[in-house]
């Protein structure tokens, strides 16, 4: 299946207020993505400098797990603010698919702190390495639920330590559904 693209023919207003041009940024982004209903989007604040990165989330099989159906509901309740973390998980050689096992059933299993929204994603570019996307709903969960599963079954799974960025919810298109 061909991943959609999305191609602007509009521009964004810049006759604006400052404070009303990330909500004209987010309508135009919105009106682009209609085309695609199983396309959502959101807007995330990478901590350690502030830099504001867009995510397009979509439903299509390049995505292997996720805590939602694409098809039936839209991908996250987020809210402004929300605390999330990117992962980028290395697994030894030839063990991605029991890496993807181990975190699919960490996600599904996991009564307490476990994260309101995630996703995992095999790398199209590395051979052993799973992207993960997890939001929870307050910064206390997200580093309980993180030191917990540290656990010796995924290190075993692990070529080394995943790396991580924290980041927060700036603006999602679920926000304005």
């Amino acid at each position: 299946m061909k991943q959609p693209t999305m191609k602007s023919t509009g521009t964004i207003a810049t006759q604006t207020e400052p404070g009303e041009q990330l909500l004209v940024a987010t309508d135009t982004i919105r009106q682009l993505t209609k085309p695609m209903p199983r396309l959502d989007w959101v807007w995330l604040t990478v901590d350690e400098n502030d830099q504001l990165v867009e995510m397009p989330i979509s439903s299509t099989t390049a995505m292997i797990e996720s805590s939602f159906d694409g098809t039936t509901q839209s991908a996250w309740d987020l809210e402004m603010d929300q605390p999330a973390m990117f992962l980028k998980l290395k697994a030894e050689y030839g063990h991605r698919e029991d890496l993807l096992a181990a975190l699919t059933e960490m996600y599904v299993s996991d009564a307490d702190d476990q994260p309101v929204g995630w996703m995992i994603c095999r790398s199209t570019e590395e051979a052993d390495t799973v992207w993960a996307l997890e939001f929870y709903q307050d910064e206390r969960s997200m580093q309980r639920h993180f030191k917990r599963h540290l656990t010796k079954r995924l290190f075993d799974l692990l070529a080394k330590m995943p790396e991580k960025v924290n980041v927060h919810v700036a603006l999602s298109g679920f926000e304005m559904a």
